[in-house]
């Protein structure tokens, strides 16, 4: 019996996954109707990974998350990419509505951005993708090839932010449920990016899933809302989104992402190599 259960576990290893980020990150919503905790994920990752590849599999993840050395270009790719996307969606929108974003932080705290920018990883990158890349996207690209298993994590990481759509003060509760379809549709573009550029990298979890995710968090405020740094920590009035600008640059970043899989033949980067090294 004993012996089954880690065989057990091995099996459903995904499945266990996600249950323990929900169970973990949902405790304080489902305990007191408000809050969610961002380190669900990486906990649970961390747990996941020492129970079914001990010692050697959190060595390897040590190793991934500190895996900087990946070439200029793809550092370049990491850090502007999503960007670009929202730029190219910022360009149409100012052709066929002559609408421009209200670039707040551009204008106003330009100098505080890279501040801005490593103060968002603890918040977010960090809580999560010890567990999103660090443990799920090997697990499923391994059984089910890069496309499927970004769609698969697209899915679930989408649905793992639920407790915000709840939380007025929230830019999760602006786009609200009804527009729930278009968030998941976002989570799968931007895991699909991640996916590509983490196996371009040689599975650096640093590059391809820290740096990356942050980047798009980073380019999402700063292009999409009127926020700054001073009233992202300050509180008082609740920063817009602008919505139809985040339901066109969804279909871009769809677009260039269906592009990219046909592109690289569904494989996103994926080598023997990698696979072989994540088993």
């Amino acid at each position: 019996m004993k012996s089954s259960i880690p065989t057990l576990l091995k099996q459903h290893a995904f499945i266990v996954f996600v249950a323990l980020a929900v169970l973990i990150s949902w405790f304080p919503w489902y305990t007191s109707g408000t809050g969610f905790f961002v380190f669900g994920p990486s906990i649970a990752g961390v747990i996941i990974i020492a129970m079914t590849s001990g010692k050697e599999g959190l060595r390897d993840l040590v190793q991934r998350a500190l895996r900087w050395r990946v070439g200029f270009l793809w550092w370049i790719v990491a850090l502007f990419s999503t960007g670009l996307i929202l730029l190219f969606a910022i360009a149409i929108n100012i052709v066929l509505k002559s609408e421009f974003p209200s670039f707040a932080f551009f204008r106003q705290e330009w100098y505080l951005m890279p501040v801005f920018f490593l103060i968002t990883i603890i918040g977010g990158p960090l809580g999560e993708e010890f567990g999103w890349r660090g443990f799920a996207l090997p697990n499923l690209q391994r059984k089910w090839g890069p496309t499927v298993a970004s769609i698969i994590i697209g899915i679930v990481w989408a649905l793992w932010h639920l407790p915000l759509f709840f939380q007025p003060e929230s830019l999760h509760a602006q786009i609200g449920l009804k527009l729930l379809p278009v968030y998941v549709a976002g989570e799968i573009v931007l895991a699909i990016i991640i996916t590509w550029v983490y196996n371009k990298t040689g599975s650096s979890l640093l590059v391809g899933g820290i740096i990356l995710h942050n980047a798009d968090n980073f380019w999402a405020v700063t292009l999409l809302t009127d926020e700054t740094m001073t009233t992202a920590f300050q509180g008082g009035a609740q920063s817009q989104v602008d919505m139809p600008l985040y339901i066109l640059s969804t279909i871009i970043g769809l677009l260039m992402v269906l592009i990219l899989a046909a592109a690289t033949k569904w494989q996103l980067g994926l080598t023997e190599g990698i696979v072989k090294e994540t088993r």
